[in-house]
């Protein structure tokens, strides 16, 4: 059997719009968004992908891979929690 394509070997970062920092990293296969997509992290967290781009370059600070830059979501904009307003409360259940 063959092996999977190359393309799917390449990690996905997760940045702040303005930042290096890694937010999230998916390690396997490409999560290839388009601009205005929103995402959810972990904790509740919700962006909305700003850009992308592939690097081949693993000398800089961005490491070989897809790198997502996301913003996060204003209040008018925050689909998720016009739905759901319960799940993403300050105060977990008690």
């Amino acid at each position: 059997m063959a092996e999977s394509p190359g393309v799917y070997r390449w990690p996905t970062y997760f940045h702040e719009a303005k930042s290096s920092d890694v937010l999230y990293m998916q390690e396997n296969g490409l999560l290839d968004l388009p601009v205005g997509a929103g995402v959810l992290l972990g904790g509740g967290e919700r962006f909305r992908v700003v850009d992308t781009w592939f690097s081949y370059d693993n000398h800089g600070v961005f490491n070989v891979g897809l790198h997502v830059f996301l913003e996060p979501v204003t209040e008018e904009d925050d689909r998720l929690k016009q739905i759901d307003p319960a799940y993403f409360r300050d105060v977990p259940d008690a």
